[in-house]
């Protein structure tokens, strides 16, 4: 089962859901992934040992006293926890953590002028990098990045159905505004950190209703009433389980509930895959709006909408023996009007039926594989636990 089991967990983990996993802890599962790239952190601060109060062949041995003090302290606490002095830790405790936050800013409150300062905010840095790689790690964020890229590649592939469904109701909704003067006005007024504002603002909007959602549709996703069920799902999908069957002696209600923590991490899975499909919508919608502009809208009649005397286009070029120009205020309203229509496509995935019957169930499917998966590997778990310690 080992084998098995270790296969799974890098299933869950290559799925941005470690958190799933059993007895999953900071200090054997988390900070022990983290260490190389903290321990790369760890050398390149002992150069802070480095300072203005020495200069040529001193600072050379201060450096070098630097260095020893850091990779000292690293050595003694290896030696304490009964490892080699440089081995990378398989369980990192608040020793660990202490000597890395902790020992880097001692050398500049040795070695440097500013002392205070820059003890001060190494060790703010240290901490702050700390907090960073656990919630990364904690959470899977990377492999999740990586798992939404393929996502998207594959949503991407079928962006002709989606764009089917959704463009005709959107155009309704937005046409009106791309031929309204005021909002190509408002376009010409806008400098570019107001406008990232704008549309920073309201692409959290758009998120935010997608993540106001996910709690309550976990609640459903993760029940199954059958074994079949499970083995159905796990069966069709990558899972290192499959071929799945069903185990005799567990039954599935016994399997443990989700916890606050695997919540969630799998929140976030399906949020991301929602996101991602928001994105997509909107960058379709964007992009036809900037081509709908080139060959709709003239020069003459941007600089009367805009009410600008003269335009400074960003390119020019023929089609058809006529000219067609690519202005900042063409790409600002289109992007404006893109994020809009990504707010109405979020809102309209949760409150619309048929919206959802469409555009959330296979995001849906994606967290039940992973559900399913955890169930089994709980199940199983729970059965190898129970041989080795028969009750007596």
């Amino acid at each position: 089962m080992t084998s098995r089991r270790e296969a799974v967990e890098r299933w869950f983990i290559r799925r941005g859901v470690p958190h799933v996993i059993h007895e999953y802890r900071a200090a054997t599962d988390v900070f022990t992934r983290a260490a190389p790239f903290l321990a790369l952190v760890f050398l390149i601060e002992i150069f802070a040992s480095f300072g203005d109060r020495f200069d040529g062949w001193a600072q050379f041995w201060v450096f070098w006293a630097g260095a020893a003090i850091a990779l000292g302290a690293v050595a003694a606490v290896n030696r304490l926890r009964g490892r080699r002095l440089f081995q990378l830790p398989d369980r990192v405790g608040a020793i660990e953590l202490a000597v890395f936050v902790m020992i880097p800013p001692v050398l500049p409150a040795l070695f440097s002028d500013d002392r205070l300062s820059d003890t001060a905010g190494l060790a703010v840095v240290n901490i702050a990098l700390l907090v960073g790689a656990y919630v990364v790690v904690s959470f899977g964020l990377l492999p999740m990045l990586v798992w939404a890229g393929a996502y998207s590649a594959n949503q991407i592939a079928l962006i002709g159905r989606l764009v089917g469904r959704i463009l005709p109701l959107l155009l309704l909704f937005s046409a009106f505004l791309f031929l309204n003067a005021e909002v190509w006005q408002v376009a010409q007024d806008f400098t570019w950190p107001y406008y990232a504002i704008v549309l920073g603002v309201l692409g959290l909007v758009a998120l935010g209703a997608v993540a106001v959602r996910v709690p309550s549709e976990l609640v459903g996703l993760a029940r199954f009433d059958t074994w079949d069920q499970v083995c159905h799902l796990i069966n069709g999908c990558d899972s290192p389980l499959a071929p799945a069957v069903p185990p005799a002696d567990f039954s599935v209600s016994a399997v443990p509930r989700l916890d606050r923590m695997d919540r969630v991490n799998l929140g976030l899975l399906m949020f991301v895959a929602q996101a991602v499909r928001v994105v997509l919508v909107g960058t379709v919608i964007g992009c036809f709006y900037v081509a709908f502009g080139l060959l709709t809208v003239r020069e003459a009649t941007i600089a009367s909408w805009a009410a600008s005397d003269a335009l400074d286009p960003l390119a020019r070029f023929g089609l058809f023996g006529s000219e067609l120009v690519l202005t900042w205020e063409l790409l600002a309203v289109s992007g404006f009007i893109a994020t809009l229509s990504a707010l109405q496509f979020a809102v309209s995935t949760i409150t619309d039926k048929a919206y959802r019957e469409h555009f959330y169930d296979d995001m849906a499917h994606e967290a039940r594989e992973v559900l399913a998966t955890r169930a089994l590997y709980l199940a199983e778990l729970s059965r190898n636990e129970a041989k080795r310690n028969p009750p007596t």
